[in-house]
């Protein structure tokens, strides 16, 4: 993101905290800036359509600006999301779960899988770390002196479009169409939104991995690798997908309801 789009990103912030009556002074020392260039911030702001002035140093943002100032907030969650694992590469010491029994000093291959890290003494990728502390299968374990890089390709995600109540919800779902997939499709957490796809999912017998922060939750799990079966309510969909658009994430859209046979 370009330095003039965060402190644009800043001042409309401000201003949206202390709307209508701004203060260019406090905003300038809040941000560390001058006036003027608060000053013209603004006035690109309100030549955006993203503020509206009313006069005498009253500010509102627009219902464009607060459209704005989420697309920014969801740009910058993503940057600051890829910085936190840049700077969690160089922790000293790495949880990790153990593939097979290891012991303290042995030397083990990492891992991705379902969005955890794993480690292995067998080959796994050219990434590799001393076991610091071990442990049994499927035990934590602790890990240092990696080496490598840790290979994590994005997962993909199939979102079905699940009925709304309106239309029949989970009693019009075709159920088989979303066990073959579950059946065929490896590495994947499932995702609910909405109270039907909530519904389906406990008739198929899942507990669903996300529930809440839908959108976003999908997208960082197919940051850590993880496959995501997304049972999506109705219009909720178009949400997750403009989500996934924004994240670059691969998707299939395929609708549940009975009478679709994708």
């Amino acid at each position: 993101m370009k330095k003039r789009s965060i402190t644009e990103f800043q001042v409309l912030s401000e201003i949206i905290r202390k709307q209508p009556h701004i203060k260019q002074k406090d905003i300038a020392e809040n941000l560390g800036i001058t006036v003027q260039a608060v000053s013209e911030h603004i006035r690109n702001l309100v030549k955006e359509g993203y503020v509206k002035s009313r006069g005498r140093g009253e500010y509102v943002v627009t219902e464009k600006g607060l459209r704005k100032l989420k697309n920014w907030i969801s740009e910058f969650r993503e940057y600051l999301d890829e910085i936190n694992s840049a700077v969690y590469r160089y922790k000293d010491i790495w949880p990790a779960i153990a593939d097979e029994d290891v012991k303290d000093g042995e030397t083990v291959y990492l891992y991705m899988k379902e969005g955890l890290l794993y480690a292995s003494k067998k080959p796994k990728g050219e990434a590799k770390a001393k076991v610091l502390y071990g442990g049994k299968k499927g035990e934590d374990i602790s890990i240092c002196e990696i080496k490598g890089i840790i290979d994590v390709p994005k997962g993909r995600v199939i979102v079905f479009k699940i009925p709304p109540e309106v239309i029949g919800g989970s009693r019009a779902v075709n159920f088989d169409l979303i066990k073959d997939y579950l059946n065929k499709t490896d590495n994947y957490v499932v995702a609910t939104m909405g109270t039907v796809a909530y519904v389906v999912a406990r008739k198929l017998n899942i507990k669903p991995d996300i529930r809440f922060a839908v959108p976003e939750g999908i997208v960082n799990a197919c940051n850590r690798g993880s496959n995501v079966i997304a049972l999506i309510t109705g219009k909720m969909a178009e949400k997750v997908i403009k989500r996934l658009d924004n994240a670059k994430i691969s998707y299939t859209v395929l609708d549940a309801t009975k009478e679709h046979r994708n």
